[in-house]
């Protein structure tokens, strides 16, 4: 059974050291005895020791700002046993809602898994508690700048009400006429004017091939010889002879 070791804050492992390394997907609401509910992240590591593997389950805190390490008596086994330790901590850490994700920092490089593991909270502890305190107080407190009022800009010259309306008229914007809006036409510009002279010069030659085609086959019709009376006859018996071997085969 895992049990919280409240004497242990920080897990002083070497990057080099750790075997697995697991870290909560999403936040969870979680309530530790003697601490009130709160947000937690959740850490899963295992790692070599002197004398075999470690594993530690470890909850992050934020609004209390620490780290909750629970571990399994006995917490050092075995290298053939710890895969089986591994499989008993993940149903740990999920049976208190966390969805775990590996970062495979067994697949890093030297530099990459220090840095990595520098990144996270288990080795060095929170460092912020002391911080948070003073980011909560500092809301209340109001910076120099914000007490810093502007000059009030010069009232203006009150005048009488008759000077009040002819300025008033003065500077009021002239009503344009909305049928003279409506009259005015948007005047082309040159290289509008070009681009449709091309467009339409286009389409005549268009036009122009289309009825020169025509009139070619046209022409070609009318050159066509008519054919005589010796063609004539050919063609009647010819049809006659196709018109007989369709009969017979009905």
């Amino acid at each position: 059974m895992f049990r919280w070791e409240k004497a242990l804050s920080t897990l002083d492992v070497p990057a080099a050291a750790v075997l697995h390394l697991f870290r909560s997907m999403r936040d969870v609401q979680l309530a530790l005895p003697g601490l009130p509910a709160q947000e937690a992240s959740a850490y899963l590591c295992q790692y070599a020791t002197a004398r075999g593997v470690g594993t530690a389950a470890a909850f992050h805190l934020h609004k209390s700002s620490q780290l909750a390490f629970y571990l399994e008596a006995p917490h050092e086994v075995a290298a053939d046993q710890a895969e089986a330790k591994l499989d008993q901590a993940l149903v740990f850490v999920e049976s208190m809602g966390f969805l775990l994700t590996d970062l495979d920092i067994q697949l890093l490089g030297a530099a990459e898994r220090e840095l990595l593991w520098s990144a996270l909270p288990l080795q060095h502890g929170v460092q912020g508690s002391a911080a948070g305190a003073q980011a909560e107080e500092l809301p209340a407190r109001q910076s120099p700048r914000r007490l810093t009022a502007k000059p009030a800009a010069p009232a203006a010259p009150t005048l009488p009400a008759s000077a009040a309306k002819a300025s008033a008229v003065t500077n009021a914007t002239p009503l344009t006429n909305p049928q003279q809006e409506s009259i005015r036409q948007p005047v082309p510009s040159p290289a509008a004017e070009e681009q449709g002279q091309r467009a339409q010069a286009n389409v005549d030659e268009l036009l122009a091939a289309v009825e020169e085609l025509r009139t070619r086959r046209s022409g070609l019709h009318a050159r066509r010889p008519q054919p005589g009376p010796e063609e004539l006859q050919r063609r009647r018996l010819e049809l006659r002879k196709s018109l007989g071997r369709v009969l017979a085969s009905l």
